[in-house]
């Protein structure tokens, strides 16, 4: 089904009041649900988008619209319908660009079509991809916070000539101020080796309340969905513990990252 939120039709532009309608006929007889809203081009007021989002999902979740209808500007000076969706490969455009991910049209059954086809909920694995690069990326950050530890390793060779030629002669003494660092900085260069060390992989928890959606680091596509947490690892149930201590879209440093409200990335 198709929930309306805070739309008043009689405002809409004709075309997109009438896809509108179209599409409510067409969302009854279906299992899903779509929440959609209106957004008025405010340059152009007869330019309306109705913007689709998962039901399952509110904006607390950081998930993203399932796609967008637009009656906006077309070929020619006409205007058309424009359908976005991350179902839509459109390969006359180039990977970069919005319309590499969307398709015209000026005729509504053709552009209800589009949509039908285009705009679905999500998979658990593609909330689990969008929220498994934020983690990495958080966890890489944390990695190389610390590269500046690296800088006291970096001498030309004259140095290290120098230095070695001195140390042979006189043992254990440092001489040159970039060996003396280095010495200093020992101990802090091999944190940050460690923590190069650490593999951002990660199992992923989707907490839906009264489902738990649990998919393993590498099996993308093999959810398991259990009623509680109990079925999942001590060492799982204590890392989701400590992620809810903290902000959402936040690492905590060898633990794991908080996605949203209710997704957590444990660290393998």
């Amino acid at each position: 089904m198709l929930q309306l939120n805070n739309i008043d039709k009689t405002q809409l532009s004709e075309p997109i009041a009438q896809f509108l309608n179209e599409m409510e006929l067409k969302h009854a007889k279906l299992s899903y649900c779509l929440t959609v809203s209106a957004v008025q081009n405010p340059m152009r007021e007869q330019y309306w988008q109705l913007r689709f989002h998962d039901a399952r999902f509110n904006d607390a979740d950081g998930v993203d619209h399932v796609g967008v209808v637009e009656w906006t500007y077309g070929k020619r000076s006409d205007n058309e319908y424009k359908i976005t969706s991350r179902k839509i490969q459109n390969d006359r455009f180039g990977h970069w660009g919005n319309e590499h991910s969307s398709q015209r049209t000026k005729d509504v059954k053709k552009a209800l079509k589009i949509a039908m086809t285009n705009l679905l909920p999500f998979e658990w694995h593609e909330i689990s991809n969008k929220g498994r690069r934020n983690a990495e990326n958080a966890h890489e950050r944390w990695a190389r916070e610390d590269s500046n530890t690296a800088k006291p390793f970096n001498m030309g060779t004259e140095t290290v000539y120098e230095e070695v030629k001195h140390l042979k002669s006189l043992g254990v003494q440092f001489k040159t101020d970039a060996f003396k660092n280095a010495a200093a900085g020992i101990e802090a260069y091999e944190e940050y080796r460690r923590k190069l060390e650490v593999k951002a992989r990660f199992h992923t928890v989707i907490d839906r309340g009264e489902k738990i959606i649990y998919i393993k680091d590498g099996h993308a596509l093999q959810p398991e969905e259990f009623s509680a947490l109990d079925p999942l690892p001590e060492s799982t149930r204590n890392a989701i513990a400590l992620l809810k201590l903290v902000n959402k879209d936040q690492l905590l440093p060898e633990i794991g990252y908080r996605s949203g409200e209710n997704t957590y990335f444990i660290l393998v």
